[in-house]
């Protein structure tokens, strides 16, 4: 886990992963300047159509070609929560490193985030998942006092 104080700095260092992948906090986000991606309104509207059966076979060739519209090489991914549905049966991090190969995803992270990893949910709700600080060396952190303008 790679902490950086400045949104620039954080963009830069995440372009020179393997997996471009920029971790904010849901209360850190503000106007940044890049294309934004609603995940759980645009990724439902396409989910409607599949039959429930064929949404998890789906779910990750639908997130790809969303990430890779907007035409800016850093696209703010916000509503990750709609990943996290245990219907879909993905692993919602895996997904979003695989989709940031192709382009920086600056994410809103829904859930804690903390020097020993991160979470979603509380651990007696279905969709509660962690990671371990161990699993997200190759990401970066934008540090929870940095200022996104």
């Amino acid at each position: 886990m790679i902490y950086l104080d400045s949104l620039n700095d954080a963009v830069q260092r995440a372009a020179l992963n393997r997996s471009r992948l920029l971790v904010v906090a849901h209360e850190q986000v503000e106007e940044v300047g890049y294309p934004q991606l609603d995940l759980n309104q645009k990724l439902s509207e396409l989910l409607i159509n599949y039959s429930k059966r064929d949404r998890s076979k789906s779910v990750s060739k639908l997130v790809d070609q969303l990430v890779v519209t907007p035409s800016s090489d850093v696209v703010l991914v916000s509503g990750l929560e709609i990943l996290f549905d245990r219907s879909l049966a993905i692993d919602p991090l895996r997904l979003l490193k695989e989709c940031s190969k192709q382009k920086t995803l600056l994410i809103v992270w829904p859930g804690d985030i903390t020097k020993l990893g991160l979470s979603y949910a509380l651990p007696s709700h279905p969709e509660y998942r962690t990671y371990k600080a161990s699993e997200l060396s190759d990401l970066v952190f934008l540090a929870t006092n940095a200022q996104l303008h």
